[in-house]
């Protein structure tokens, strides 16, 4: 019978690549790939995804959905959070892009 270690598991997940981006303060934000995130953010980019996608939700919600969607897929969420709201849209949404094509977010 094999037996799984989660601390390994973990750590094989945690030293997966990932899109980096250098934050606000110099500190380098890890935005993990889709199939690396755990349960909770998963679904929640998973939910996200459905709303960038709906021909049904404002561009302002895409928007957000598309925020909330790096933050959860960063190690670190505040710094993330704090680096978006001072980039301008063009390059929020060029961070995202590099993102969704480096992990093939929403193809899983």
């Amino acid at each position: 019978m094999a037996i799984l270690d989660f601390k390994a598991l973990l750590a094989e997940a945690e030293k997966a690549p990932a899109v980096e981006l250098k934050g606000l303060k110099g500190e380098i934000i890890k935005l993990r790939r889709f199939e690396n995130l755990p349960g909770a953010d998963f679904k929640n980019v998973l939910k996200y995804i459905d709303i960038i996608q709906s021909e049904k939700v404002s561009e302002a919600g895409k928007i957000d959905a598309m925020d909330k969607c790096l933050i959860a897929a960063a190690d670190k969420k505040d710094a993330v959070k704090d680096a978006l709201e001072k980039l301008p849209m063009s390059v929020r949404n060029q961070v995202f892009t590099a993102w969704m094509e480096d992990g093939e977010a929403g193809n899983s």
